[in-house]
């Protein structure tokens, strides 16, 4: 449901003591997005023209964004991206949507049941801590929304090149982590959806992947 007309809503950056507004003038999300950094000017429009092009409403759980060209992407205490994929829009709207599914994991009040569930499905993963589980969910969740954005095909492939190309090589313990839970989300989609199902963490139920969960 949108919460206010498109024409009303304005994405906001912050250059040295003006603030800037630009308002959304395409259909899509109606979500305003604040800036904080103004560093990085062609992310600042790609982001605008990917939030223009989608409905990301369900996914924002946080409306300020920094671009910082060189940062690692993170969502916490505030959402930074950065400007390796200024070519591609779809990739990085899965980064966006990546780290806005951690937000929202954060603060869900099933996930500490859920991430139980998941380390007795998986008692063995390469880092077998609490980050490990939560971000089989958070990837689950990215999975979800960008099939329902771009279709199922098309995000499995994108999500896959995503991880091989920030994966490269498997010498680091965070990137073999990396590549663990994406590969679990890929391959064990539904049984994964089934413990994010029982545990209310679908955002949109009905839409993108869609769960059997087998209960009355």
């Amino acid at each position: 449901m949108k919460r206010c007309p498109v024409a009303a809503i304005a994405i906001l950056a912050f250059a040295g003591s003006c603030l800037i507004a630009c308002a959304q003038v395409q259909s899509g999300t109606d979500t305003e997005i604040i800036f904080a950094n103004d560093l990085e000017p062609r992310a600042r429009v790609q982001l605008r023209r990917i939030l223009s092009q989608y409905d990301l409403d369900p996914w924002i759980f946080t409306r300020e964004v920094r671009i910082e060209a060189g940062a690692e992407p993170h969502s916490m205490p505030m959402l930074t991206l950065n400007t390796d994929f200024l070519d591609d829009d779809e990739m990085q709207l899965s980064i966006f949507l990546h780290e806005q599914a951690h937000w929202f994991v954060n603060r869900a009040k099933g996930r500490d049941a859920a991430i139980e569930a998941l380390r007795k499905k998986y008692p063995n993963p390469p880092r077998a801590d609490f980050r490990t589980y939560q971000h089989l969910l958070v990837a689950w969740v990215e999975l979800d929304a960008m099939v329902e954005l771009i279709g199922e095909e098309k995000a499995r492939q994108k999500l896959e090149i995503k991880v091989r190309r920030l994966t490269p090589e498997l010498t680091s313990e965070v990137g073999r982590v990396y590549r663990w839970y994406n590969d679990r989300v890929l391959e064990d989609t539904d049984e994964i959806g089934v413990i994010v199902a029982r545990h209310g963490m679908i955002i949109t139920p009905e839409r993108g992947l869609i769960v059997q969960t087998n209960e009355e």
